[in-house]
C-alpha cells in the first residue's frame, strides 16, 4: 500500500518510525528544519527499553510521488488548509484520507444524514476550505492513542500508548479497512475498524477536552493535574457538560469519568500535546479540542458554562504567550452564553 503522512510531528513522526521499522515505505511530508534534520540523521525512537533509529522517505514535494493509496492526515487542525497544496500532488480518485486529528474533525456532520447533514464547523472550518477539499465518502476518520513527544535532534520518546481505532465517516469501506487494519497491525500498531467513528472520536475528545486546555492554564503534568482536587474538580465539571453535548448527538460514551480521570493519572509526568505546543511558542489547538465542542454545544442550546471559562482563560494565557490565534473572521468565543 502506498502511504504518505502529512506532518512530521509526534504523531506522524511515530507513524512513519514504527511503519518504516516493519518494512514498509511510507513517504514523510515535513518541511524546514524538520525536513533538514530527519534527512540528516532519520527518526529516532524510544519506548520503554526500545530503542531504533530509522530513515523514512520524507521530502517537502510530492509533486512527482504521484497518487497515494492513504494520505495520514497527521498535522495540527488549524494548519490542516496550510497543507493542502502539499496533499494535493498525492490525492487521486481512489485515495482514502486518514485524518490522525485531535478534536472534532471539520467532516463530522459530512455524510451523518439528518437536519444537521452537510454543517460546517467553523471553529475547525473557519472558511469551508476542507469540506469543499475531500469527498466524504473516501475519509477514515481515526480516533488517535499515542502518547509521544519530540526531543531534538529528531527522536520521538513514546509513553507506550499505542492505538488507532477507524472506520469510515460515510458509507463503508470494509475491504479497504481490512487491509489498511492488517497493514499497521502486522506493524505493531494496533487498528481496530468500528461501524460507529464519530462515537469513538468523541469518546476520545473527552479525555483530551479538559486536560489539555487546563496543562496550559497551570503548567502541569497529568499526574499533578489529576492529584490537585480543585483542577480534578474542574476536569469533572468539563466533562459532566461534554457528556451532555454527547447526549444530545446521540452519542453514548462507553467510559465513566472516574475512570478517565484514573487512566489519566497513570500517564504520569506526561505533558499534554496542547502544552508541549505551549512549551515550544507553537499555536495550541484550542479551536478543535475544545472551542469546536462549545460551537456544538450552542447549535444544541446546551449551556457549558465551565468549557466557556476555561476556553476563556485558557485563549488569553496563550494569546499573551502568542500561542494562539483565532481562526480567521472569528471573534474568541465569550466566556459566558
Amino acid at each position: 500500500m502506498r502511504i504518505a503522512i502529512v506532518g512530521a510531528g509526534a504523531i506522524g513522526g511515530m507513524l512513519a518510525a514504527i511503519l518504516t521499522k516493519a518494512g514498509q515505505d511510507p513517504l514523510l511530508i515535513a518541511r524546514g528544519a524538520t525536513l533538514e534534520k530527519i534527512r540528516a540523521g532519520g527518526i529516532d525512537f524510544q519506548e520503554g527499553d526500545t530503542h531504533f533509529n530509522v530513515r523514512p522517505r520524507v521530502t517537502d514535494d510530492a509533486g512527482d510521488e504521484g497518487f497515494q493509496d492513504l494520505v495520514v492526515i497527521a498535522v495540527k487542525a488549524h494548519q490542516i488548509e496550510s497543507a493542502l497544496p502539499a496533499m494535493r500532488p498525492l490525492i487521486g480518485p481512489e485515495t482514502r484520507i486518514l485524518t490522525a486529528i485531535n478534536g472534532v474533525p471539520w467532516w463530522y456532520f459530512q455524510g451523518i444524514g439528518g437536519e444537521r447533514e452537510g454543517r460546517v464547523l467553523h471553529r475547525v472550518d473557519p472558511t469551508g476550505a476542507l469540506a469543499a477539499a475531500f469527498d466524504p465518502g473516501r475519509i477514515i476518520g481515526c480516533a488517535v492513542y499515542l502518547a509521544a513527544e519530540v526531543h531534538a535532534p529528531y527522536r520521538i520518546e513514546s509513553a507506550g500508548v499505542r492505538k488507532l481505532i477507524v472506520g469510515a465517516a460515510s458509507g463503508k469501506d470494509e475491504d479497504f479497512l481490512a487491509r489498511l487494519s492488517a497493514i499497521f497491525e502486522d506493524s505493531g500498531l494496533p487498528m481496530p475498524v468500528v461501524p460507529d467513528i464519530r462515537a469513538e472520536v468523541m469518546n476520545k475528545l473527552m479525555g483530551n477536552l479538559w486536560a489539555n486546555p487546563l496543562s496550559v492554564i497551570v503548567d502541569g503534568t497529568m499526574s499533578q493535574m489529576t492529584e490537585d482536587p480543585g483542577v480534578c474538580e474542574i476536569g469533572r465539571k468539563m466533562m459532566a457538560e461534554f457528556e451532555t453535548v454527547c447526549g444530545g448527538l446521540n452519542v453514548t460514551l462507553p467510559i465513566t469519568i472516574e475512570k478517565r480521570l484514573a487512566g489519566a493519572a497513570r500517564l504520569g509526568a506526561f505533558r499534554t500535546s496542547m502544552l508541549q505546543d505551549a512549551d515550544r511558542g507553537r499555536h495550541i489547538e484550542l479551536e478543535a479540542i475544545l472551542g469546536s465542542v462549545i460551537e456544538i454545544a450552542d447549535i444544541l442550546a446546551i449551556p457549558v458554562e465551565t468549557m466557556r471559562m476555561v476556553y476563556a482563560l485558557t485563549r488569553l494565557k496563550a494569546t499573551l504567550a502568542d500561542c494562539y490565534a483565532a481562526p480567521p473572521g472569528l471573534s474568541p468565543l465569550a466566556a459566558t452564553a
